[in-house]
């Protein structure tokens, strides 16, 4: 049975940034660390091997082994057939039978013996899951933490992984990056204190399905009662219903209750069951006293850039009504809260033009040369090079606004257009010192048009401006390839 929540769908104008580290995070850690655990197990494998250590343990373990999964006649025998190397790994792996062993007076009676095990037990235990997997009954810090960064083969990653973007992109969106790693990482470790507390085996359990639960449990506790969408998949039955998510809790819970008492197989429901049970509690309780905030405006799909659209409209109604005097206010208050608005600034920069506003026109100047290289901005940038030419548009004319103008038409590849804030600048006085740069670079731009008048007026300006620059001489050579 796979019930999952479906509601929202992914913005990446919103990355789930946390998310995705977890999840290379995870990745490396498989593909990079645990990649050696096969070598780390063989080399712990040869040292009990060669150190005579099944010779020693191997009825010992049979024995225990039959007392304790109550083996019959044939099971015994199939063990005791068993091939050396491979009744050697299980032996390493039975932490029980270890502990039983050490507590023997045979074994703390024998000092070889005692070397001998702790050799091959410190080369066992650089293998991932012994090394950082929780074991409820050796607690340690460090497998309370690293178990839920471990998995046990690829597929185990993978479902994990898919089951983390899939519940995961949506909460950090609602919770926030932080508060949204702190509850998973929190989710993980009341996992494996949960089955500390109620399965204290000697087995060593690893994955980050214990911190995966939580975020379903994480689900509820931020939906509540609202309803929204979830995907299903029961046997042949495969598909979508609403429901209030607080709802779906006792099915989640039903399902881990029943591979707690019923289920007989190496899934870790404890783990499930704790990691969803403290998800659900600690989101729950957190928000009812206030301790953290959910973005509403991101359940309810409200699109984020609404407040601004809705302000954009009010000022078109102002521009509309040609009630200018109140719309150039308005129109600097917007360019304060809302920088960087392409569709702002070509609302405003008309209005700016029209009425010589020279505060209006200046912001909208700056926002617009520091907006990031984007094609959208093109027919802006286009349209003051128009203006440039006119006369009347003083306040376009400064050297700074006319240099701006230039590298960025020059970046966009705009050689025709360039040549009037180009022309502009060539009556300074004084030159600008990026002047003779820019106009090499305007006329390699117009010698690719193949507009040989162009670079002549620049290649004329460079000659009578800056003689002894080194632009003029490497304009001169261009204008002779050009002219070949």
């Amino acid at each position: 049975m796979i019930i999952l929540p479906a509601e929202q769908p992914l913005d990446w104008r919103r990355p789930p940034v946390i998310t995705l580290l977890l999840i290379l995070l995870n990745t490396l850690i498989y593909i990079g660390y645990q990649s050696g655990d096969q070598q780390r197990a063989e080399e712990a494998q040869r040292l009990y091997l060669d150190g005579g250590l099944l010779n020693r343990e191997r009825a010992q373990f049979i024995d225990h082994l039959v007392e304790r999964e109550k083996f019959d006649a044939d099971q015994r025998r199939t063990v005791d057939a068993m091939r050396r190397q491979d009744l050697a790994a299980i032996i390493l792996r039975d932490l029980e039978f270890e502990e039983r062993l050490h507590r023997s007076p045979a074994y703390q009676a024998d000092s070889a013996w005692q070397q001998a095990r702790q050799n091959t037990e410190a080369a066992r235990d650089r293998i991932s899951s012994q090394r950082f997997g929780f074991i409820p009954n050796k607690f340690s810090v460090p497998g309370l933490f690293g178990a839920m960064f471990l998995h046990g083969s690829f597929d185990h990653l993978l479902g994990n992984m898919i089951f983390l973007f899939i519940c995961g992109f949506a909460l950090e969106a609602a919770l926030g990056r932080w508060v949204y790693l702190g509850l998973y990482l929190a989710s993980g470790l009341a996992s494996h204190l949960l089955w500390w507390a109620l399965d204290p085996v000697w087995v060593a359990g690893i994955g980050a399905s214990g911190a995966v639960s939580g975020l379903m449990g994480m689900t509820i506790g931020v939906y509540g009662l609202r309803k929204i969408k979830f995907f299903y998949w029961l046997g042949p039955l495969i598909g979508y219903f609403k429901a209030p998510a607080l709802w779906i809790f006792p099915a989640w819970l039903g399902k881990e209750l029943y591979g707690v008492l019923l289920a007989n197989d190496h899934v870790n429901y404890y783990a499930h069951l704790g990691g969803l049970a403290f998800g659900f509690l600690a989101t729950w309780l957190l928000r009812w006293t206030g301790f953290i905030k959910v973005d509403e405006a991101y359940l309810n799909k409200e699109d984020p850039d609404a407040p601004f659209k809705r302000e954009l409209a009010a000022l078109d109604q102002l521009i509309g009504r040609f009630a200018l005097d109140l719309a150039a206010p308005r129109g600097l208050d917007l360019l304060q809260r809302y920088p960087g608005r392409l569709a702002l600034l070509e609302r405003l920069y008309p209005l700016a033009k029209s009425r010589q506003d020279k505060a209006l026109l200046g912001a909208v100047l700056k926002q617009l040369f520091n907006l990031a290289e984007q094609p959208a901005a093109l027919p802006l940038l286009q349209k003051l090079a128009d203006d440039v030419a006119d006369p009347r548009q003083r306040l376009l004319q400064h050297p700074a606004v006319l240099l701006h103008l230039l590298q960025r038409l020059l970046k966009a590849g705009e050689s025709s257009r360039a040549l009037a804030p180009w022309r502009r600048l060539s009556q300074a006085n004084p030159a600008p010192a990026q002047l003779p740069g820019l106009t090499l670079q305007l006329a390699k731009l117009l010698g690719q048009r193949q507009d040989l008048r162009g670079v002549g007026e620049l290649s004329q300006y460079l000659r009578r401006t800056f003689p002894d620059a080194e632009q003029t001489r490497q304009l001169a050579l261009y204008q002779q390839h050009l002219a070949r």
